[in-house]
């Protein structure tokens, strides 16, 4: 009865004849290089250190690679480093730390592993040599240029990670949105709570021709400004706008009030006036709005398209100049105001922007949280990857400079990424510079604990630091009245502008 061959480094023993061991490895660092390996024959298999330039190869497998090539035999196995920034065909290692050992037989690939495990190596090496011996196929053989099916599992798998990350993330952001965006509405309608505003259309100030008119010509105007708001309201400022689509769909919001198409087209025919009104008087600050609207509609909501007004309040009173006998079916709305607080609280925003700002400036205490200032160098790019796509949303700046001495220092890049595939000639003296809100200690731990070599002393010194990589050099924006066109309708009617209060 015949024994059972036994595989492994002993079979493999016997395939070559013990010679004088030849020089470990061979050190491969371009396409010509790795193109002549691929095509080298008569060998059992070779097994490469696929590495990049800034890491280096894996140093700490040399001793248990030794061994096993002095075992099976000089060139039963031949062992290689392959620095991949390089080589067209390991492109997809670039910008990667960890050991990968690729096991290439006849030119192509049939095995590959990550990390720096001895035994699961020399179990790699024992498979596939014994395989080669018996002739047996390899569970792949492909282009060294593809994904192996590790790569493929991985690749996968950090996938995964990355898009349930995102979703996290997206989730937060959206989150913290609403809470400022609600933070913001409490803010102005607790803020306007004895203000509120109204618009006149643009046919207001147009008379029987459809030319323009001096406001106190045009009867609605009048009669609002001398009639109907002085019992309870002071007109604090008047403007002119012409608006669009992009504010009529933002002034609405926060109201279901519907336009309809014949209202917006009145809308967007001309120059509307805005007034900015101040409660004077006892009026209860959830009673502002109804109370407007009555004196306005008589009766306290916005009326719709089909809503048939009252013919005894102001707003059914009044129809435009050039309106004709032939149209007197046809509805001209004149006035808007907003229905309720959070809707004014928009229209403020939008229309008396400058007023709003300076006025009533919200504070965002998020935007004055301390910062730290953490630098790398070079040795530290990988794991400051990670850290960075971890603890993202609380980095503020993050930038890579030619060197450490700001501000001549150039900036040569803000992702890592796309430095490592554009940035072809390194230094090695590179600075990684990142600035990093210190609220809570769970980012701050992790920027502190790849190794720095410089955190900022505290909160003031990183500001500081800060300014000096990354200055601001937006400049500030002039102030602008919020009446953006004053000045055409000043030129125009210088008369009428005298009494506009600002």
């Amino acid at each position: 009865m015949m024994r059972r061959k036994r595989g492994g480094l002993k079979s493999a023993r016997k395939m070559a004849k013990k010679t004088t061991p030849a020089a470990l490895q061979t050190e491969i660092s371009n396409n010509e290089e790795w193109e002549k390996l691929l095509t080298k024959t008569g060998l059992i298999g070779t097994l490469v250190d696929v590495y990049t330039e800034w890491s280096g190869p894996c140093t700490g497998m040399v001793s248990i690679l030794k061994k096993i090539k002095m075992e099976v035999g000089g060139d039963a196995l031949s062992y290689a480093t392959a620095k991949c920034d390089y080589i067209s065909d390991l492109e997809r290692f670039q910008g990667k730390s960890e050991p990968t050992w690729m096991f290439i037989h006849n030119g192509r690939m049939v095995n590959l592993m990550f990390g720096a495990q001895c035994p699961q190596l020399l179990k790699l090496l024992t498979t596939e040599l014994q395989r080669v011996q018996n002739g047996q196929d390899h569970e792949f053989s492909i282009h060294v240029s593809e994904e192996s099916p590790e790569e493929v599992k991985r690749l996968k798998i950090i996938e995964e990670a990355r898009t349930a990350k995102e979703v996290a993330r997206k989730s937060r952001k959206e989150a913290e949105a609403i809470a400022l965006y609600e933070a913001k509405m409490l803010h102005l309608t607790t803020s306007l709570s004895k203000e509120t505003c109204l618009l006149l259309y643009p046919w207001v100030f147009k008379d029987e021709e459809g030319h323009k008119r001096d406001k106190k010509s045009s009867p609605p105007y009048v009669e609002l400004v001398e009639k109907i708001l002085p019992e309870k309201f002071i007109i604090e400022q008047e403007i002119r706008k012409r608006l669009n689509e992009d504010i009529l769909d933002t002034m609405f919001n926060e109201s279901d009030y519907a336009l309809s198409p014949n209202a917006k087209q009145l809308l967007l025919d001309g120059k509307c006036m805005f007034i900015q009104l101040k409660v004077n008087g006892t009026i209860a600050e959830d009673d502002i709005h109804k109370y407007l609207l009555k004196l306005l509609f008589g009766q306290p909501e916005l009326p719709n398209a089909e809503t048939i007004l009252n013919e005894e309040c102001y707003a059914a009173r009044h129809r435009p100049a050039y309106a004709t006998d032939e149209n007197v079916s046809e509805i001209f709305p004149v006035i808007w105001t907003p229905p309720n607080p959070r809707n004014k609280a928009i229209v403020f925003r939008t229309i008396f922007a400058t007023y709003t700002n300076s006025t009533y400036p919200y504070e965002d205490k998020t935007e004055n949280v301390p910062i730290v200032v953490f630098k790398y160098d070079y040795t530290r790019k990988n794991d400051l990857k990670i850290v960075l796509q971890e603890f993202e949303d609380e980095v503020i700046h993050f930038g890579i400079f030619e060197s450490d001495k700001p501000p001549e220092a150039k900036l040569i890049g803000t992702n890592i990424t796309e430095l490592e595939l554009t940035v072809k000639e390194r230094t090695g003296y590179e600075t990684f510079v990142c600035v990093v809100k210190k609220v809570g200690c769970e980012a701050f731990l992790g920027f502190a604990g790849i190794g720095p070599y410089h955190v900022s002393e505290n909160p003031e010194k990183g500001i500081e630091e800060s300014q000096l990589y990354f200055p601001d050099i937006t400049a500030a924006e002039e102030t602008q009245s919020d009446d953006e066109e004053k000045l055409e309708e000043s030129t125009e009617n210088p008369e009428e502008n005298k009494n506009v209060t600002t």
